[in-house]
């Protein structure tokens, strides 16, 4: 992961959507690391030191991001 493709990412989700807050990785956080967590540019400093806090999966389709599981939204995207 850079921080190009995660700044195209968040350009299109939201920073706060691509952070997966529901997480391991974000609850073992400390509180002042998630409290720094302000603006994209925080968010893709914490993804590149911890990527297992971004929210997976990571599906781009026709230029367009989509982000985490949900059978509709592939169904959607992919025909059933």
């Amino acid at each position: 992961v850079d921080a190009a493709w995660l700044g195209k990412v968040a350009a299109q989700t939201g920073w706060q959507a691509l952070v997966n807050t529901r997480g391991t990785t974000w609850r073992k956080l400390s509180d002042a690391d998630k409290a720094a967590v302000t603006d994209e540019a925080s968010a893709i400093a914490l993804m590149l030191a911890q990527p297992s806090v971004i929210k997976r999966p990571v599906l781009e389709r026709d230029g367009h991001y989509h982000l985490g599981f949900a059978e509709a939204q592939y169904q959607a995207l992919f025909g059933a």
